[in-house]
């Protein structure tokens, strides 16, 4: 609890100041692509890539190679995916965030790394070969930051449309704007997928902390204490999610939820989450992870 506190405390000084945003985003860059982190962040995202691939395929029917274009939404620092996707034959790929975070003297490190790391990509030497300045545009990439809906990208020109641990953090409106941003952006038979953690991201850095510790507070003593431009957690639920989407044009293909088992409920009951989610089932609120996958009508 003590590190979590101080945590909140520093990120709202920093909010506070005129350097402080520009500061933090150079001490998470730097902790990002540290010696120690960085092949750590390359993996994940490629474990992640690939588990991606495989749900389009088992579930869609629909290959990499079947992508000819690709809408990415939140990036990041590191396009992992993006080139993951392009070495197993995906087509045109538009990266985008809300604020830059690209690190572009980085892509030929991430381009080696997955030449060590994925020996079963069909195109092992795309992406490994150009200097910082043009590899992502020789792969057919174009990144857009700062860029929010609506993207300066056509109506109806992505067959895949991809946010990956990204709606965490927007509130209810933004994630609603996202979601009809892709609807327009795809084809008839265009795929959305979306992977969202569920659970508190400060206990992750804090091991005293439950990873529902977010759940404790109401609205307003989150949102007045807590919540900030760093680390803004909308703290949704997955049948919250859901409610987002109706209304679109979209067919649910795959919907998993992660969690919600007897070992989260006992940490769930050991926090009491405050009477506000009272009116969601247990097994809701114990949701640790939200993967869907639709299908554009």
């Amino acid at each position: 609890m003590i590190r979590f506190l101080a945590k909140v405390a520093v990120q709202r000084l920093l909010g506070a100041v005129p350097f402080g945003p520009a500061f933090y985003q150079r001490l998470q860059t730097r902790r990002i692509l540290s010696p120690s982190d960085v092949l750590i962040n390359i993996d994940s995202k490629h474990a992640e890539a690939l588990s991606h691939l495989r749900l389009m395929q088992d579930v869609a029917g629909m290959a990499a190679s079947d992508v000819k274009a690709h809408l990415e939404i939140g990036s990041g620092w590191l396009p992992v995916i993006p080139l993951t996707f392009r070495r197993h034959g995906m087509g045109r790929q538009v990266l985008t965030d809300v604020t830059a975070l690209l690190c572009r003297d980085k892509v030929p490190d991430v381009a080696r790394r997955l030449v060590e790391i994925d020996h079963a990509a069909p195109y092992p030497h795309i992406g490994c070969d150009g200097d910082a300045g043009d590899l992502l545009a020789v792969q057919d990439m174009v990144y857009h930051a700062p860029a929010q809906a609506p993207f300066p990208v056509p109506s109806g020109g992505f067959d895949l449309v991809t946010c990956t641990q990204v709606m965490i953090y927007p509130p209810p409106p933004v994630i609603r704007a996202m979601h009809e941003e892709a609807a327009r952006c795809l084809r008839p038979g265009g795929l959305y997928l979306a992977t969202i953690q569920l659970d508190d991201l400060y206990a992750i850095p804090d091991p005293h902390l439950s990873r529902f510790n977010f759940l404790r507070y109401s609205s307003a003593t989150w949102n007045r204490w807590f919540d900030n431009r760093f680390t803004p957690l909308n703290r949704l639920r997955p049948s919250q999610h859901a409610k987002l989407l109706d209304g679109l044009p979209f067919e649910r293909l795959a919907w998993k939820v992660d969690g919600g088992g007897p070992a989260e409920l006992e940490q769930l009951a050991r926090i009491r989450p405050h009477g506000e989610f009272a009116h969601l089932p247990p097994s809701d609120l114990a949701a640790t992870n939200l993967t869907f996958l639709l299908r554009r009508v």
